[in-house]
């Protein structure tokens, strides 16, 4: 009896912590909704999202989101250009071929890396890759795109490497037992049967390293440049949407257009990062069917 009870209680338990994280997810969405609808309303949608130019404190504001946009795709998608084969490789390694012991090691090492303050890697990247950039190409300031997705990258490949690593575990030993027996090598079984096998979280994992490069801000404001011009190229300087917001949030005056438009802009990053783990869920209930 007293069992029944505890169970009632903790299925309660769960059901109020799931519907309030809802509800402050809802909550969320509804105030950076609201607060920048006035901007949405007066200058449309298509304005905000594909001008070029962003001077909210002109004669005539201007506030275009297309510069913005292009830097955080530059960086993150650098980032996983990256990330995603070291990682990939690194989670099959650990899975099928290392020792235990040094799997072990390496998972702890990973696990550490993934609580460390991004502000630390930031600080790293300009002490560290900022100056071995500009040595290498003889530029007078090495702050690009190019070494904000080389921190994101670091920053995102235990997520990778832990995602491909469960997904290997996760496969029933019968696979490679039958492998095998069959006289297969260990390297046709991983990669003909395995890989095909774990596609799925996989895809999940890189996914998810994708939405938290896109969505990282003290990196890529210490090293990307913060510069309000169109990057053209990977080596550009440039200003993702999540340093904009960063920079420009504690000085724009409550209820002002720039304070309507980094809103508007912070929505625009919310709905792209949300939309990155519904694609998630969806590549995980495709693996489960």
């Amino acid at each position: 009896m007293a069992c029944d009870r505890k169970d009632i209680v903790l299925k309660w338990c769960g059901k109020v912590c799931a519907i309030g994280s809802v509800l402050v997810l809802l909550a969320l969405y509804v105030f950076i909704a609201g607060e920048s609808l006035p901007i949405w309303w007066d200058a449309g949608i298509l304005p905000l999202l594909l001008g070029k130019e962003w001077q909210p404190l002109g004669e005539s504001p201007q506030f275009g989101f297309f510069t913005m946009l292009v830097s955080t795709l530059w960086s993150s998608l650098g980032a996983m250009l990256i990330a995603a084969p070291l990682g990939i490789c690194c989670g099959i390694f650990l899975a099928e071929y290392a020792p235990g012991w040094l799997s072990a090691v390496i998972r702890t090492v990973l696990h550490i890396l993934t609580g460390i303050p991004s502000v630390v890697y930031g600080f790293l990247g300009a002490s560290v890759i900022v100056p071995w950039y500009e040595r290498v190409l003889g530029v007078p300031s090495g702050e690009s795109l190019f070494c904000a997705s080389l921190v994101l990258s670091i920053m995102v490949v235990p997520y990778i490497v832990s995602g491909t690593y469960a997904a290997f575990k996760a496969i029933p030993l019968t696979y490679r037992e039958a492998g095998y027996v069959l006289g297969v090598s260990k390297l046709y079984i991983t990669t003909r049967i395995l890989i095909p096998l774990a596609g799925h979280s996989i895809v999940s994992a890189v996914t998810l390293a994708f939405g938290r490069a896109a969505g990282e801000t003290m990196a890529v404001l210490m090293l990307a440049g913060n510069t309000l011009t169109l990057p053209l190229t990977w080596f550009s300087k440039g200003e993702p949407l999540s340093a904009l917001i960063a920079l420009e949030i504690g000085t724009a005056g409550i209820g002002s257009r720039q304070y309507q438009a980094l809103f508007a802009a912070g929505l625009v990053l919310l709905l792209f990062v949300s939309s990155i783990n519904f694609a998630i869920y969806y590549c995980n209930s495709r693996g489960r069917d």
